[in-house]
């Protein structure tokens, strides 16, 4: 079995998203609060990915 993972922009792009949703709909402070670390961990991902040159 062979297991391709692209870690390209849209990866990213998608995580931040789906986080951000997840945020959102959580009743609970503590797993909001998780969620939006992603959120930032992915935004910082995808800012450093804009400054890296080709």
């Amino acid at each position: 079995m062979t297991i391709s993972t692209s870690f390209d922009r849209s990866y990213f792009e998608a995580r931040l998203d789906r986080n951000r949703r997840l945020a959102a709909r959580s009743r609970s402070p503590e797993i909001r609060a998780i969620h939006m670390e992603y959120v930032r961990l992915y935004q910082q991902l995808l800012e450093q990915k804009d400054t890296i040159p080709a």
